[in-house]
């Protein structure tokens, strides 16, 4: 209904009759890539090209091919449509790739975190000269996107939002920037960020690029959208709340110049391994599991992220047992979860038993929650599904049909629940009883624990 006339795509589908199953078998099974299709008619034609459904290029290769596609641009708002046509254009081969079976969530998820790298590189560069124009640059002073969360981790799905910090430095926070309209340099870095959050949430029509959370910076949404590297620090040693710093085991600096990116990876590195009170910090990851499983009520099964033993167990539990066991300062800091896994093991943070079983878990998750983000809009209801998503699904889950994936799930779940029990929720209670840490209760998915915590931003 789009297309300006059909006699061109059914040309296509005439001369392609396997195109027709494919576009079938989007619109059938992927609506968001199909709203795509609905945009940009045009990336039919790019399935036909060869190494569509090769191997996603390395990330330096991807790098070059944007690049290309911003030497046509004349203009900011050039740039900021050629950024999107290529990312979405990279994220439809992606998700058809996905659905063919040719990719799944764990290596989507790393090559869509290299994607939006390079488009937040390349819309960076475009802000700052832009802004540049009018209000010039701060003699000395440089700034740095850090991305948190599955960008942070390399763990992207099609839907993933942008959690992100701007983190900047300056010799003079009161120094002008050289510009026709100067600007001391706190001012000056806070509008640059919010004019690059602009620059990639604006919507255009290309079509949307991301959407970017920013809760995770210091205060919450009520703190300065860029902070100084001496204010970051300062607040992560002293204010911040236990399921900061778990978020901040996710940390990797995207974009910035080196010297600065250096610094503030090693000023991360060195909060998190700053010593801790074991008991304490079980109480505080107990505490606010049971708080999540409250706000989302009782998960259903198919939802991967909340259930007892899902993602959020995962991530909570790894997060943890990262702030108990640090990265030697200088040494090299996971930020994936896998990798931290193995680097728990490594240290006897993890049983090899428990290693292996939490693996298992997260990679399944993984790749369930990113076939299902590609496929479903909203909760998943499998008596919906096609015989497609479920043969999908069973494929996913590495079991013989779709009968099989539930039962596996559910084992899966009661087996990271048990380790969760055993290494945060059991100490918890210990330590609430033992060391006065917060008044003896239950502690699990459905109790009640304590007071709430200072307004100071939204639990992720």
């Amino acid at each position: 209904g789009r297309l300006p006339a059909g006699v061109q795509i059914f040309s296509l589908f005439y001369a392609n009759p396997q195109l027709l199953d494919i576009v079938a078998h989007i619109m059938g099974d992927a609506p968001r890539l199909a709203t795509h299709l609905s945009r940009r008619p045009a990336a039919l034609e790019a399935v036909l090209l060869p190494g569509f459904f090769d191997r996603i290029p390395e990330r330096a290769a991807m790098a070059e091919d944007l690049e290309t596609a911003l030497g046509q641009a004349r203009d900011f708002e050039d740039r900021l449509g050629a950024v999107r046509r290529w990312t979405n254009d990279r994220r439809f081969q992606i998700g058809v790739q996905m659905l063919r079976g040719t990719i799944d969530a764990l290596r989507a998820g790393t090559a869509l975190a290299d994607i939006a790298d390079i488009a937040l590189g390349a819309l960076a560069t475009s802000s700052e000269s832009e802004f540049a124009r009018r209000h010039g640059r701060v003699p000395g002073g440089a700034m740095v996107v850090v991305g948190l969360g599955k960008l942070g981790g390399r763990e992207m799905t099609v839907t993933s939002d942008l959690d992100l910090l701007f983190v900047y430095d300056a010799p003079d926070e009161f120094a002008a920037s050289d510009g026709p309209r100067p600007l001391a340099a706190g001012h000056y870095f806070a509008r640059l960020s919010q004019y690059f959050l602009n620059a990639v949430t604006a919507m255009t029509e290309e079509g949307a690029l991301f959407e970017v959370d920013m809760r995770l910076r210091p205060s919450g949404r009520k703190g300065p959208i860029a902070s100084s590297l001496a204010a970051f620090v300062k607040y992560q040693r002293e204010s911040a709340w236990a399921w900061e710093h778990m978020a901040l085991t996710r940390a990797r600096v995207i974009r910035g110049p080196a010297e600065l990116s250096a610094r503030v990876e090693a000023e991360i590195g060195a909060v998190l391994a700053a010593p801790r009170e074991a008991a304490r910090l079980v109480w505080d990851v107990a505490d606010m599991r049971a708080r999540v499983a409250r706000e989302h009520g009782r998960a259903d099964g198919w939802d991967v992220k909340h259930r007892p033993g899902g993602l959020v167990d995962v991530e909570f539990l790894v997060q943890a047992l990262l702030l108990r066991a640090p990265v030697a300062l200088g040494g090299s800091r996971p930020t994936n979860i896998a990798d931290a896994i193995a680097h728990l093991a490594a240290l006897g943070r993890l049983a090899p038993e428990d290693a292996r079983d939490v693996l298992e878990a997260w990679r399944l998750w993984s790749r369930v929650q990113g076939l299902l983000r590609l496929t479903v809009e909203g909760p998943f209801d499998k008596g919906q599904a096609t015989a497609t998503l479920k043969a999908l699904l069973a494929r996913t889950g590495d079991v013989a049909d779709f009968a099989a994936l539930g039962p596996r799930m559910d084992a899966t779940a009661a087996r990271v629940r048990t380790i969760f029990e055993n290494l945060i929720e059991i100490p918890a209670r210990a330590a609430a009883t033992s060391h006065s840490i917060a008044p003896a209760a239950p502690i699990g998915p459905t109790a009640p624990i304590g007071p709430a915590a200072p307004n100071k931003g939204d639990t992720p």
